[in-house]
C-alpha cells in the first residue's frame, strides 16, 4: 500500500508539474486497479492516503483536502466492490489478455472510471457549494425542498464542472483501455 500510494502521488505531482487539460487526472485509474485487485477496504486506504500524501507534496491542502481523500477512497473501494460482484476477479489464474473476459473487464472498469470521473466533481463540489455566490437557480438556500436543492444543484454542476470533469472521466476511459490489462496482471 505504501509504496503504491507513493507511485500515485508522484503522478500527481506530474500532474501538478505539467498541466493536463481540464480535469485529467492519472492518479483515478491506480487507484481504481487497486482496489479492483486488492479489495474495497485496500481501494479506500489507497485513495484517501494517495490524496493525503500528494496533497502534502503539491501544497494542495486546504479544506478542500478531507473531501477529496473521501471520495477517492470511496472510488478505491467501491472498485472492489466491482472486484467482487464481477465474477471476472478471482484468486485464480486470471484469463488470457485476448480472451472475451478480459474484454468485459475492460469494459467494466472503463464505464466505472467514466463514472467516477463525473461522481468525483460533483461530490469535491458540495463541501462549497452552499457557500456559493451566483444565480439563485444554482445556489443553495434555507428552507428549499429537496426536490429544489437538487435541480438547483445539478444546474450549478452543469454550469461550472461538467467540462472539467468529462475531461477527468474520458481520460480515467483512455488510460483504463491502455494500461488497464497490463496494470492488473502487474498487481
Amino acid at each position: 500500500l505504501g509504496v503504491l500510494v507513493a507511485i500515485t502521488s508522484v503522478l500527481r505531482f506530474v500532474e501538478v508539474a505539467v498541466p493536463m487539460p481540464g480535469g485529467f487526472s492519472p492518479v483515478f485509474v491506480p487507484i481504481i486497479l487497486a482496489g479492483y485487485v486488492f479489495g474495497s477496504r485496500f481501494g479506500f486506504l489507497m485513495g484517501a492516503f494517495t490524496l493525503l500524501v500528494s496533497g502534502l507534496i503539491t501544497g494542495g491542502v486546504g479544506p478542500w483536502l478531507p473531501y477529496q481523500m473521501f471520495a477517492s477512497g470511496w472510488v478505491g473501494m467501491s472498485a472492489g466492490w466491482l472486484g467482487q460482484i464481477s465474477n471476472l476477479h478471482s484468486h485464480g489464474p486470471r484469463p488470457v489478455s485476448g480472451t472475451g473476459a478480459w474484454r468485459l473487464e475492460i469494459v467494466l472498469l472503463s464505464v466505472f472510471g467514466f463514472a467516477w470521473g463525473l461522481l468525483y466533481g460533483a461530490i469535491i463540489n458540495v463541501y462549497f457549494w452552499p457557500f456559493a455566490a451566483g444565480p439563485v437557480q444554482q445556489t443553495w438556500a434555507p428552507g428549499i425542498g429537496p426536490g429544489e436543492t437538487l435541480a438547483r444543484y445539478a444546474a450549478f454542476y452543469v454550469a461550472t464542472s461538467l467540462g472539467w470533469d468529462l475531461v477527468r472521466a474520458i481520460g480515467n476511459v483512455a488510460l483504463l483501455l491502455l494500461l488497464g490489462v497490463p496494470m492488473v496482471h502487474t498487481l
